[in-house]
């Protein structure tokens, strides 16, 4: 996957190194469609004569949050009208077309206030789904146009997202403004940064990993997406070649974020070469600590997914509390 800006996707689908490597990787590309230029048109072009499958990874301009969620459906189905234009106008084909719904971007900032306002935003957010709502009738009006345009729809979902439905609640899509879209195929994301070794990662890969024909597994670039702020787990090729051997032995395609990182760190090379299959590590602690992990989040999510229940029984606690109060200050008075 990669989201550069048209002019830099055109100097990598000039590089015919680059080319043959993804040719002979029979590999696909997500190109993120961040402008509708004539340099990326060119690039597709090429892509396209060499055989190359390219998928449309739909975002929005970064003034208007970049990522779909809730709050910017309307904003989505806007943009993947004048992308479908601008498709139909230059007779572009995509395999696809790709959404990842991302939390919302204010979040970072509440995060940052302290737990009593995540806890305000949080209950808040339970109790009231009516942007909730309203987000949902927006990506629904997007699947029928796309539909009908003839796109297949794809859609990049968490590991939050598969245990809020083990559990049948929808906490997790109310907390973060996404939801289960409707999609002709789902991806499922597991970014090697969310945990803490490979082990861990490679654990979570197996506990979440069935179901899906598709992993994106990590990133290769130097820095997160939309900030200057160090990814401080660049995608390794000891990494790499771990997550391709489990992929393998599940019969999983995975998808690399950052196609420009992946030539730079030379990961795209190796990736040719690599035929052997690789040692994995004992992971029979790291499955142990994803499974507490998994129990954990959704003894919490069906706990959350009864927002009045817990509102009594703060407002209770609150009462009794109170009540307490005021009897040890009768005694000591």
């Amino acid at each position: 996957m990669t989201e550069v800006q048209g002019f830099k996707l055109l100097d990598i689908a000039k590089d015919t190194a680059t080319i043959s490597k993804l040719k002979e990787l029979n590999a696909q590309l997500y190109v993120g469609i961040t402008d509708f230029s004539e340099d990326r048109i060119s690039a597709l072009k090429i892509f396209k004569k060499n055989g190359i499958a390219c998928h449309a990874w739909l975002l929005l301009p970064k003034g208007e949050h970049y990522w779909p969620n809730a709050h910017n459906g309307a904003r989505v189905l806007d943009r993947f009208n004048k992308f479908n234009a601008w498709s139909t106008k230059n007779r572009l084909h995509w395999q696809s077309l790709t959404l990842s719904l991302s939390p919302y971007s204010t979040d970072s900032r509440i995060v940052d206030n302290g737990p009593i306002s995540v806890s305000k935003v949080i209950l808040k957010r339970l109790i009231s789904g009516s942007v909730q709502h309203n987000g949902e009738l927006n990506y629904v009006r997007l699947r029928s146009v796309a539909t009908q345009a003839g796109y297949k729809v794809f859609s990049i979902i968490s590991p939050y997202q598969i245990d809020a439905k083990e559990v049948n609640v929808d906490t997790w899509k109310q907390i973060s403004g996404t939801f289960d879209m409707l999609n002709d195929q789902e991806i499922l994301s597991i970014f090697n940064y969310y945990q803490e070794d490979t082990p861990h990662t490679l654990a979570q890969i197996k506990a979440y990993q069935s179901g899906f024909n598709q992993l994106i597994i990590g990133s290769a670039n130097a820095k997160k997406p939309l900030s200057k702020e160090d990814n401080n787990r660049v995608l390794t090729w000891d990494e790499l070649s771990n997550y391709i051997t489990l992929a393998r032995q599940y019969d999983k395609n995975i998808i690399i974020y950052g196609l420009e990182g992946a030539i730079e760190n030379q990961l795209l090379n190796k990736l040719s070469l690599h035929i052997v299959d690789s040692k994995l590590p004992n992971l029979k602690l790291a499955e142990e600590d994803v499974l507490q992990e998994r129990e954990n989040t959704q003894v919490l999510f069906t706990i959350l997914a009864h927002p009045g229940w817990i509102t009594f029984a703060l407002f209770f606690i609150g009462i009794t509390f109170c009540i307490a109060l005021l009897r040890t200050l009768k005694l000591l008075f």
